[in-house]
């Protein structure tokens, strides 16, 4: 079940390769998570002495939380394998290349993290893209039409 999506993620980025991770939460962000309240406006993924995190994550306060110092913006500890780790961290120091949050997903009541090594497109590349969804409309349409003739 799918609990947040970066919609954004796939027009401004060339997926290059993809990981799934647990996340380390707090007990009220899971239930926070659960209401659907994080956002991953200017979220990214990033390793930090020997680890990897996710910043910038927004995860808004659970509604029924007494917790006053809470911070929103935490950096969140991602849970994956020592080999994973060191192809992220390997992958980052290429030129052009950042790791950024796809979706978060409950499987077997936990949540995990779909991440992303991605390429950033640029304008020209954005509107060709564009451009190519646009013809393959056109000719799916067209298909449509003529097989409704026969």
């Amino acid at each position: 079940m799918i609990i947040l999506e970066n919609r954004k993620a796939r027009h401004n980025y060339e997926i290059i390769k993809k990981y799934t991770a647990g996340i380390k939460l707090l007990g009220e962000e899971v239930k926070a998570l659960r209401e659907g309240k994080g956002t991953f406006r200017g979220a990214y993924v990033k390793p930090i002495k020997g680890d990897i995190y996710l910043i910038n994550f927004n995860l808004q306060k659970y509604t029924k939380s007494s917790n006053p110092n809470y911070n929103p913006k935490r950096a969140r500890k991602l849970l994956l394998k020592k080999k994973e780790i060191r192809e992220i961290t390997s992958e980052l120091n290429n030129k052009g290349r950042t790791a950024i949050p796809l979706k978060i997903f409950l499987k077997n009541n936990l949540f995990k993290l779909d991440l992303a090594i991605a390429k950033g497109l640029g304008k020209s590349q954005k509107k060709q893209k564009l451009k190519e969804k646009q013809i393959e409309r056109d000719i799916q349409r067209e298909l449509k039409s003529i097989r409704n003739q026969f």
